[in-house]
């Protein structure tokens, strides 16, 4: 089945609070991949040159364009992807991809052979996949199969996250043609790959540490000395880790280089963890941990650290919780952190605007990089957003 057109749209966005408010779902990291990312590659993998559009938020299709980068774009690899309000002006046939499912593409070859023109694929109410035509109205045909991966909130990532870096890196490393692409790895580190790849990508793995595959360390990535990398862990861009790092995923310019553990989490862009700092992933009753109050049904789950966030040194997160975008924390948190706060343990005061734009510029001037406007641009808009949009 040949398509003309790929339109990834955004399922329950509030249900991925806080990342959601700052990068689309589509943007969101998983598997070591950007969403759409896995999508190009499965297109790759058929032989498809689609064209790739994203529906999300206004100010999301407004700003976003130019802010995060993509490892198959430092690949140079040639594929489009659009951001949009609206995808309803596309013509021609269209493949139609949700992101509640997750895009493990042998799930999504078995799915396409069984698909035409008209075909709906479903669990329950809710849609994963479909195929239109702008010529052919109405859905023919409706395929119910809930035995598919799929996302419900930010825990699944996390909860998905090593199995997908396992199940789709044969086909990154097929693209790439090798699983260390123009990488210094130290003859006195250990490369452990019994339980699946090392994939490193223009990245350096220093000397003394450890690092167990599946794991992704992408373009401008450090692993420091004495680092113990477990399974599960992505450096997407230009991060900077040492201590221990297991099932966690870290987005573009983000540093960990001290010793602290970072635990089946999600960390945004921007972000700095200082020494000492640790993240929760297990509760003492060996526990189901709740997010926002959702029985996420796993025992192991960390932390949600949004973009442009600062944690001290010292300071310990609770499994399960989240800090919220531009926020600056140091202590025990114990609670969820609301955007753009400067927090001693969970005591609070709103950050100004103006300031979380400060402390951005300085972060990236300290990182010897330059100030991406459209970022200050989507920082206000979510400044912005969250006085008046309370999490879910």
């Amino acid at each position: 089945m040949q398509f003309d057109n790929v339109v990834i749209i955004e399922d329950d966005y509030r249900n991925y609070y806080p990342l959601s408010i700052s990068t689309p779902l589509s943007d969101v990291i998983i598997g070591g991949l950007r969403y759409y990312e896995h999508v190009v590659l499965w297109l790759m993998n058929l032989g498809y040159d689609a064209n790739i559009y994203v529906v999300t938020r206004d100010y999301l299709a407004r700003y976003w364009q130019g802010i995060a980068d993509s490892i198959l774009s430092r690949l140079n690899l040639r594929y489009s992807v659009r951001y949009v309000r609206s995808a309803e002006d596309v013509d021609g046939t269209t493949l139609l991809i949700h992101t509640s499912l997750i895009p493990q593409i042998d799930a999504l070859n078995r799915l396409i052979n069984n698909m035409e023109v008209g075909t709906e694929v479903r669990c329950g109410d809710r849609v994963l996949l479909g195929i239109v035509n702008d010529r052919i109205a109405g859905i023919k045909d409706v395929i119910n199969n809930c035995d598919l991966p799929m996302a419900s909130g930010v825990w699944s990532i996390i909860r998905w996250n090593t199995e997908l870096l396992r199940s789709n890196s044969k086909y990154l490393i097929k693209v790439i043609g090798d699983k260390t692409l123009n990488s210094e790895i130290s003859r006195n580190a250990v490369i452990d790959e019994r339980a699946g790849d090392v994939i490193a990508i223009n990245a350096a793995v220093e000397p003394l540490s450890y690092v167990k595959g599946p794991s992704l360390l992408g373009p401008g990535s450090r692993v420091l000395p004495h680092a113990y990398i477990r399974e599960g862990t992505v450096l997407y861009m230009n991060n900077a880790v040492g201590g221990e790092v297991k099932n966690s995923i870290m987005d573009m310019h983000s540093l960990k280089e001290h010793f602290s553990y970072l635990g089946d989490s999600y960390v945004g862009r921007w972000v700095n963890i200082g020494a000492g700092s640790v993240t929760s992933n297990l509760k003492n009753t060996i526990g189901i941990i709740r997010y926002m109050g959702v029985d996420t049904g796993m025992i192991k789950l960390g932390s949600v650290i949004g973009d442009w966030v600062k944690v001290g040194i010292n300071t310990s997160i609770m499994s399960g919780k989240y800090i919220g975008q531009g926020s600056s924390v140091v202590g025990l948190i114990r609670r969820d952190i609301p955007p753009f706060s400067m927090c001693i343990n969970s005591e609070c005061e709103r950050f100004r605007v103006e300031k979380a734009v400060e402390v951005y510029r300085r972060f990236v001037e300290l990182r010897r990089a330059k100030a991406n406007e459209n970022e200050v641009a989507l920082i206000r808009a979510v400044y912005e957003l969250s006085l008046h949009e309370p999490p879910p």
